[in-house]
């Protein structure tokens, strides 16, 4: 495969570093500063970046699905997903379940096994079953559960279960530890907890964080401040749909730089015309791009992570807490490796 040299780019790396240029080979890159790309430029493909931004990829924590098919259709349909998300710039991806009965979940986390060795892939998501009807936006009533101890400790078995959203009101403390114990990042998320409830959470759990902000919980009032300025007080992090529908843009910038995970809680829709699809056992109808339920209720989105960064550069003015909240902090809320810049991984992208 021929190197390609990249030049004229700002090269970010956790920090932005303009003026740069990366000569990049299968598996790895030799990064320089100024002209001297030109001394490496010898029987490699040279593009001019053209001052766009140059880094390996971004990680998705939240993703239901893409390109017509859903994590929940199974192997398939997870590898389609992948595919998708590689091709969009997307490096690592959590793979997001949603509420579905307990055989029927862990029978798609048992072929979600075949993923571990794609470097791609990083863990199942479970949002749902254990969500509160109050808050349960999309997810099927009918199949929303209260957590057994036999149910998640087969979970647990799979292997594959890197985090859950959990209504923590439905969840006694050991059962809360046996998953944390287990390496499974909680995530606050589908609950009518308060103010008061979502800080002794993150007490008891600081390395837990939030599904979706202000979205399936209680909102903000100035005598009832609801679980989002509790996990700001905790410096917890805190996930973010940036679509511009999920969370009007002056509310998004409520949330501190630091604490703030981009992802774009997509559905199969993502990268298809508008119509009708299903997310998980829900109907739901996409028109403008949007996903909602009959009820009219959201439904996932059809966001892509670079979308999500650019529209969060627009909104903050800011693209280095851009770029950090779809790589550097989603790495540090759960551990997952930053994927080196190379000819596989790497990606243009203007802001």
């Amino acid at each position: 495969m021929k190197p390609k040299l990249i030049h004229n780019v700002i090269h970010f790396d956790g920090d932005l570093h303009t003026d740069s240029w990366a000569l990049l080979s299968p598996g790895a890159a030799v990064v320089g500063k100024g002209t001297a790309w030109e001394e490496h430029s010898q029987g490699a493909e040279l593009v001019d970046g053209q001052g766009q931004v140059l880094l390996p990829g971004f990680i998705d924590t939240h993703c239901h699905g893409a390109a017509g098919k859903s994590v929940n259709d199974g192997l398939q349909g997870m590898k389609t997903v992948l595919d998708f998300n590689f091709a969009n710039g997307v490096a690592r991806s959590l793979l997001s379940l949603i509420t579905s009965s307990h055989s029927e979940l862990l029978d798609l986390c048992i072929q979600a096994r075949e993923l571990l060795e794609d470097s791609r892939f990083a863990g199942v998501h479970l949002e749902g079953p254990y969500l509160a009807h109050s808050h349960k936006g999309a997810h099927d009533p009918a199949r929303l559960a209260v957590p057994q101890n036999a149910d998640l400790k087969e979970l647990i078995a799979t292997g594959v279960v890197k985090s859950m959203t959990v209504a923590p009101e439905l969840f006694d403390a050991s059962q809360l530890h046996l998953l944390e114990e287990s390496g499974i990042t909680l995530c606050l998320g589908h609950t009518g907890i308060d103010y008061d409830g979502a800080k002794r959470f993150f007490k008891e759990h600081p390395n837990a964080l939030v599904t979706h902000a202000f979205n399936g919980m209680r909102g903000i009032h100035h005598r009832e401040p609801g679980p989002v300025p509790a996990a700001i007080e905790a410096g917890v992090f805190i996930e973010l749909i940036m679509d511009g529908i999920h969370v009007h843009e002056p509310v998004a910038k409520i949330l501190p730089a630091a604490q703030l995970l981009l992802v774009t809680d997509a559905m199969s829709a993502t990268g298809m015309p508008d119509g009708s699809y299903r997310l998980g056992s829900v109907s739901v109808e996409v028109k403008d791009s949007i996903a909602r339920t009959p009820q009219g209720g959201l439904a996932g989105s059809t966001l892509t992570l670079a979308k999500a960064v650019s529209n969060y550069v627009r909104v903050s003015g800011s693209p280095l807490a851009a770029l950090r909240a779809a790589t550097v902090n989603p790495a540090r809320a759960y551990g997952i490796e930053l994927p080196g810049l190379s000819l596989e991984n790497h990606v243009l992208l203007a802001l």
